[in-house]
């Protein structure tokens, strides 16, 4: 039963995070929390197998990692998250910037920005189709500020 419970909230955890990773755009990178989950989930089911061949010890072991790992994700996972989300991140560019929510396109959500101010900090990447125009502006999360990095012609 305990084995159960474990992988019930694990699985849970999951799907929140799968959630959230649409809603930021993975933002942050969703897979460095769900990996420790998946490995909670696989040695709880493994264990719920095999429960004489265990010391009893290590299964206290288990019970201990398991408990801080299905805390301390979520605790740091949303300690890490940005303060807008995606579609937030549009309306305020899009109110800054006097354009309408029609005129975004889709496409890639993220930008890999580099150098020494953001050192390699990921933001969303919205492309905004204006006139004959194609921008492409780097919003970043955690502040609200933004940049427009590239202008060209639309094909």
């Amino acid at each position: 039963m305990v084995y159960f419970i474990l992988v019930l909230i694990a699985a849970i955890e999951i799907i929140v995070l799968g959630i959230n990773r649409s809603v930021f755009a993975n933002i942050p990178l969703v897979e460095f929390y769900i990996v420790p989950l998946i490995i909670v989930i696989a040695v709880a089911i493994l264990l719920s197998r095999r429960p004489n061949r265990m010391m009893r010890i290590a299964r206290q072991g288990f019970f201990t990692a398991a408990i801080i790992v299905l805390v301390f994700v979520p605790v740091i996972y949303t300690n890490n998250l940005p303060l807008y989300s995606y579609e937030e991140a549009k309306d305020i560019l899009a109110q800054r910037e006097q354009l309408l929510l029609s005129q975004f396109m889709e496409g890639d959500k993220v930008y890999e920005s580099s150098g020494p101010q953001n050192s390699q900090r990921r933001q969303y990447l919205l492309t905004v189709a204006r006139g004959e125009q194609v921008l492409k502006y780097a919003f970043d999360p955690f502040s609200g500020g933004f940049e427009l990095i590239s202008r060209g012609d639309k094909q």
